[in-house]
C-alpha cells in the first residue's frame, strides 16, 4: 500500500479559535509560500467550516474534525458524512485519541465511521495510537494492530476513485504524528 509520493500535512484545530483568530490564521496561511507538491488539510471547528471554506486558498484543502458513523438522524450534536459532502468538505478525521479515550469510541466504531465516510465520497484521515499506559506496558504493537485491523476490515471494498483513507499515528500527547496512505488505484 504505497502512497502517492506527495508530502502530507494535516492541521486539526481541535476545540480552539474564534472568528477573529480564525481570520488571522487563514490570512497567514494564504500569505505563506507553500510548495505545490504538498497536500495540506486544515480541520477547523465545525462552526468555522464555512468561514474557512470561503476564505482559504489553494493548495489548502478543508477537512472536518469528525463525522457520525452512519446516515444522519436523531443524533444531537453530530454531523453526518452526507452533510459534509453537501457543503463541499472533502476530508474528515476519525479516531482521534481523545475521542477514543474520553468518549469510548471503540476500534470497530472508528472503522465503521471510516467506511461510512468513504462510502459518502469523503477522504478519511483515520487516527491510530496508544495511551501512555499502553505504551509503558509494552502494548504498542498490539494496540496499533487492533486499531488498523478494525479500520482495514471495515473499509475493505469502500475505496473508490477519488477517495483516500490515511492513517495517522496519534499517541495521546504526542507532538509529531506519523502517517500512512491507502489511496484508490
Amino acid at each position: 500500500m504505497a502512497g502517492h509520493g506527495k508530502f502530507f500535512v494535516g492541521g486539526n484545530w481541535k476545540c480552539n479559535g474564534d472568528k477573529h483568530g480564525v481570520k488571522k490564521l487563514i490570512d497567514d496561511l494564504n500569505a505563506a509560500d507553500v510548495p505545490e507538491d504538498i497536500d495540506i488539510i486544515v480541520a477547523p471547528t465545525f462552526i468555522h467550516l464555512e468561514q474557512v471554506q470561503g476564505a482559504l486558498k489553494k493548495p489548502y484543502q478543508l477537512g472536518a474534525q469528525n463525522c457520525w458513523v452512519g446516515k444522519g438522524g436523531a443524533f444531537t450534536g453530530e454531523i453526518s458524512a452526507e452533510q459534509l459532502h453537501d457543503i463541499g468538505v472533502p476530508w474528515v478525521i476519525v479516531g482521534h485519541s481523545e475521542r477514543r479515550l474520553f468518549m469510548d469510541e471503540t476500534n470497530d466504531f472508528v472503522g465503521h465511521k471510516a467506511a461510512y465516510a468513504l462510502s459518502q465520497d469523503l477522504s478519511v484521515i483515520a487516527c491510530i495510537g496508544e495511551t501512555l499506559h499502553e505504551r509503558q506496558a509494552g502494548q504498542l504493537e498490539e494496540v496499533l494492530t487492533k486499531q488498523l485491523t478494525a479500520i482495514g476490515d471495515n473499509i475493505a471494498g469502500t475505496l473508490h476513485k477519488g477517495c483516500t483513507c490515511m492513517h495517522c499515528y496519534d499517541f495521546h500527547g504526542m507532538k509529531k504524528p506519523t502517517c500512512g496512505v491507502v489511496r484508490d488505484a
